[in-house]
């Protein structure tokens, strides 16, 4: 993609492929393809080993043919990727810890009492049944005669899965807070100290007030490029991009109009006004409506009321569609019910002879709060079940129509896909009068050629301004200015980026693209994308272009501290104010936890600066501190008032041990994949 970009914009590079064309009947084609990169064999690193174009392909193909991507290849490859780093990174960690399945416990987390957490969320859409282990278990059977090939390839996923499982459980199980943890958690947060402090911020000392040079900036990189804050941990991309939105014109409007015209006399006389709504309706799943007064202005209100039935309405406009309804029928029915549910998830036989049984006990002794608190499944069991007031479209089908058709205190047994519900309907409103409708709708959508004028246009910007200074440029001016959104960070495998959702193909022309490149208009959704790569960051040390704002800001806030802190050297808080053209400030019960003192005009975290505040003597004046926001001199002004537990740290030493058990898996994890030098080379060249 970068290649053929350079060609569009360097007319010198076609006598290169000219002469190259020609070198082609001379040199072997093996050799013509390696200048081009063609004959790397490689897409990455993983702990060492390389990742094959032909193990790269083979992964996919078989992830492919186990798991549905409905044609999102960018998550494709990106559960694929994630996959093989999984595979090479944890393996030997396995093996260390010997952390094997048996073909004893696959048959266990697949199909027994316990499933694993992976296969009941992947395979049981996190439900538990014996007739859909059964089901599972006749699908696999079936399979390994079928394709053996996917059959093992899912045995293999599942055991990996498993084990990482129960890597994750030691790992959590490891972590232990005792306590003095406990004690030390509860007294950064409880334990408090006041100040009173001057401070010059170093948003409010102008930037001409000192001189910061290129020698300097790259003096403080020399001595700050290896610190962690600056790290590159991954190899990621900056990009801006812009976006020609392609919308309905007033000629796509009115055919669309048109259209719903043509098909009111059909409409009119078709005898299922469903079947004719569904076969007609860019929306077929809800043409079906109880028509509310108020709902479109005159004169279609007045005609929902008044017309006759089977009479014709429309064509109306209504949230981004045009419409034409049909009168069906008209009523009188309770706009709102109130009811209450057990939900039990089983749906099989056993699970049906449960409800049964409920339904029974209840019927008899009235007792219908009690049962959904000891057999309900969902939140509405400690409410003895209730729904609260709720009307139509607020409820799956089924349970809708069993409520508004049922009646108050009839029990019912609903069958829906979160699984068998007892329904009591407990209240209805009073009867109003309805107008049920069947409705055909047709969305508002570009026409073929409103989307190519739109990317026409997209394309002669994209050829007109092919480098970065002329691409923000005429952004600025296109349509008055059009917002150039930055999108900073992107990795490899990213699938969406700021702003913009599935940028999957922004994303593969990023990694293909060099710094200053324009790309050619990318379809995105309704929209064409026109995207300017503007910074490359390498995985590692930062390279001085990367961090150079950040280091001149850094370098900035230095000088501006030198100077300051000079002026803050000697004197009381208050002549220390005075000098500096500020006030004595307080900083009132602060905590070891609090990331700066509130009051102070700083943002940045202040580490240092409180715990400075807790190791001062008491009525000590500091001298100068050089923050991260600003320039600080600190006066203690109490003793550290200790808070009292009231339970001798047992509760904090409890939540200290949660907090650790619940990042220690992932932090762990994302170690070993740091040490492990993964190199993600799918979208280069």
């Amino acid at each position: 993609m970068a290649f053929i970009e350079k060609i569009r914009k360097r007319g010198w590079l076609v006598l290169v492929l000219v002469g190259l064309g020609l070198l082609g009947f001379l040199v072997p084609p093996d050799a013509v393809a390696a200048l081009f990169g063609r004959g790397k064999t490689s897409l990455g690193t993983i702990n060492g080993h390389e990742v094959s174009v032909k193990e790269w392909q083979d992964a996919v193909g078989a992830q492919k043919k186990m798991f549905n991507y409905s044609g999102s290849e960018s998550a494709l490859s990106n559960d694929t990727w994630s996959n093989l780093v999984d595979q090479y990174v944890m393996n030997p960690v396995y093996k260390a810890l010997g952390i094997q399945i048996t073909d004893e416990e696959l048959e266990d987390i697949m199909f027994g009492e316990y499933l694993s957490p992976y296969v009941k969320s992947t395979f049981y859409n996190g439900q538990d049944s014996a007739q859909m282990k059964e089901g599972l278990r006749k699908n696999f059977e079936q399979m390994e005669q079928r394709d053996p090939e996917m059959y093992i390839g899912y045995q293999k996923l599942i055991r990996s899965k498993r084990q990482r499982e129960k890597f994750d459980d030691l790992v959590r199980k490891g972590m232990y807070a005792n306590q003095l943890d406990g004690k030390w958690s509860f007294k950064e947060t409880n334990d408090k100290v006041s100040v009173d402090y001057v401070v010059k911020t170093y948003a409010e000392i102008p930037d001409s007030t000192v001189t910061v040079t290129e020698s300097d900036i790259r003096s403080y990189y020399n001595k700050h490029k290896k610190d962690r804050e600056y790290k590159q941990l991954e190899t990621t991309r900056n990009a801006n991009y812009i976006r020609f939105p392609v919308l309905p014109t007033a000629q796509d409007s009115n055919a669309v109009r048109e259209n719903m015209n043509s098909l009111m006399a059909s409409f009119a006389a078709a005898e299922s006004d469903s079947a004719f709504a569904a076969m007609n309706s860019a929306n077929p799943n809800m043409i079906s409506s109880n028509y509310r007064s108020g709902a479109l202005p005159e004169p279609f209100n007045s005609q929902f009321f008044s017309d006759s039935v089977g009479k014709v309405v429309g064509p109306y406009f209504e949230n981004g569609a045009i419409k034409i309804s049909k009168i069906h029928k008209r009523g009188m029915e309770s706009d709102s019910v109130q009811a209450r549910h057990i939900l039990i998830k089983d749906t099989s036989p056993a699970g049906k002879a449960k409800v049964d049984s409920i339904k029974k006990v209840i019927e008899q002794q009235k007792n219908f709060a009690e049962m959904a608190a000891k057999f309900g499944t969902d939140g509405t069991k400690d409410k003895g079940g209730d729904l609260g007031m709720f009307a139509r479209g607020a409820m799956v089908k089924p349970f809708e129509d069993a409520c508004f058709n049922g009646k108050v205190g009839e029990l019912q047994i609903v069958t829906t896909n979160f699984g068998l519900h007892i329904v009591e309907v407990t209240k209805k409103t009073a009867l109003k009068p309805f107008t049920s409708i069947y409705t055909i709708e047709k969305r508002i959508e570009p026409s073929s050629a409103t989307r190519k004028n739109a990317y026409d246009l997209a394309q002669q910007f994209s050829s007109n301004y092919s480098d970065s200074t002329s691409f923000r440029l005429a952004a600025d001016t296109l349509n008055g200015g059009t917002k150039i959104i930055r999108a900073q960070g992107i990795r490899s495998n990213a699938t969406s980026i700021s702003a913009l959702a599935d940028a999957g193909a922004v994303v593969e022309w990023v990694y293909r693209a060099d710094v200053g490149d324009v790309s050619q208009p990318i379809k995105i959704g309704n929209d064409f994308i026109i995207a300017c790569l503007m910074d490359v960051l390498e995985r590692g040390e930062p390279t001085f272009q990367n961090v150079y704002e950040r280091m001149k800001q850094e370098t900035m806030k230095e000088k501006k501290a030198e100077v300051f802190m000079e002026k803050m050297k000697a004197g009381s808080l208050q002549d220390i104010a005075t000098n500096i053209g500020t006030q004595v400030k307080k900083g009132e019960n602060l905590t070891l936890r609090s990331s700066n003192i509130p009051g102070s005009g700083v943002s940045q975290p202040e580490n240092e600066l409180i715990g400075l505040c807790f190791g001062l003597k008491k009525d000590f004046i500091s001298s100068p501190i050089k923050g991260k926001g600003g320039v600080y001199v600190i006066q203690r002004t109490s003793d550290i008032v200790e808070g009292q537990s009231q339970d001798g740290y047992v509760t904090d030493k409890n939540n200290a041990m949660t907090n650790m058990q619940s990042r220690a898996a992932m932090q762990v994890y994302n170690s070993l994949k740091e040490e492990s030098d993964v190199e993600d080379n799918r979208f280069e060249n």
